[in-house]
């Protein structure tokens, strides 16, 4: 299926759209509109993110992609997240995921604008999800997720006696334990959660208080951060996942092309995420070229095991799921594996 895979498509638009959804699709794009929201709820939205103890507006938008890509049929999605919806707190946004037909417009008007996007959050998903069983096989008993947004692992998927610590900014995690409780959601794993400040949090101490054991090997995971961040922010971030992570330990991490934060870029659809981006109240700061990434994460002690872009998910997972989506290349993921230190013997006499 993906034998002529590019840059851009996996495969063309489905010719199913009707012409009134086309229309509508070519009026979103025209009027430049954010998911065609109109500019008053756009302005609001804004607003409202860019004040520091809100929730984070990004990691709803990131449930949106979620909710509508399970609104696909169940042979032909890419995630199956029925949990998302519940985190989506502005009407326009639920308004984008209410029913099948919306989700299927979303999602084309979304991937038309803004290439790229949509493939990175889905697929970078599967990965997480398939490093997971996989660290679950082995016996690994504490997954962390970095960042957590709302994600809903800890609903959806049993981990049988591995404990999820889930770390992230107090607004958005009380905004979702809230959300938990007001809908009597209940996780089917033993979860953990950590309230942290990347930029100014001990990382090791805030998980050591809520029980997570530094010399048990862990799965850490760190989707959808970085390139909100400050660059020391970030190889703190690295040094500190390093410090509490045993030998063997897995890290799972996504950056952005360096070219898409200072607007270099040759993707338009990166350019006009960036321009959104910024206006919301949480622009881009970190990026990273291939190997200033590579040498991050070795420099922080992990063997770098696996180096991925979007195109090389898509063509990974494109044999068993229908990879729908545009795969404008500007993030990478890997996948690292924390070494032992090396100890140097002191020399005789």
């Amino acid at each position: 299926m993906l034998s002529s895979l590019s840059q851009h498509n996996v495969r063309q638009t489905p010719h199913e759209w009707t012409g009134i959804a086309h229309a509508l699709s070519l009026l979103y794009e025209v009027a430049g509109t954010l998911w065609g929201l109109s500019a008053h709820d756009r302005r609001r939205m804004m607003r409202e993110s860019a004040v520091q103890n809100r929730p984070s507006l990004t990691a709803e938008i990131t449930c949106v992609q979620r909710a509508v890509e399970s609104l696909r049929p169940a042979n032909r999605r890419l995630v199956n997240d029925h949990y998302a919806r519940y985190f989506i707190a502005h009407r326009a946004l639920k308004a984008r995921c209410a029913n099948a037909t919306m989700a299927r417009l979303t999602r084309y008007v979304f991937d038309r604008r803004y290439p790229g996007l949509m493939a990175i959050v889905l697929l970078r998903n599967v990965w997480y999800e398939d490093v997971l069983a996989d660290a679950l096989h082995d016996g690994f008993t504490q997954v962390v997720l970095l960042g957590a947004g709302y994600d809903t692992t800890a609903l959806r998927l049993s981990l049988g006696s591995a404990t999820l610590f889930e770390v992230d900014a107090p607004p958005t995690q009380e905004a979702k334990r809230d959300v938990i409780r007001r809908h009597g959601l209940r996780p089917v794993s033993k979860v953990e959660y950590v309230p942290c400040d990347f930029e100014r949090d001990a990382l090791v101490e805030r998980l050591q208080d809520h029980g997570f054991d530094p010399s048990v090997r862990s799965l850490i995971v760190w989707y959808g951060v970085s390139y909100y961040l400050s660059e020391p922010a970030v190889c703190q971030t690295l040094s500190a996942v390093a410090g509490l992570s045993a030998p063997g330990s897995r890290f799972l991490w996504d950056y952005m092309d360096q070219s898409v934060v200072d607007g270099t870029t040759a993707y338009a659809g990166a350019r006009r995420a960036r321009a959104v981006i910024a206006k919301r109240g949480e622009p881009y700061s970190f990026g990273s070229t291939r190997q200033g990434a590579e040498n991050l994460v070795r420099s922080s002690g992990f063997d770098c095991c696996d180096h991925v872009t979007v195109i090389d998910l898509a063509r990974r997972y494109g044999t068993k799921h229908d990879v729908w989506c545009s795969t404008d290349d500007f993030f990478g993921v890997i996948m690292g594996v924390r070494q032992p230190p090396i100890l140097i013997a002191a020399e005789d006499g």
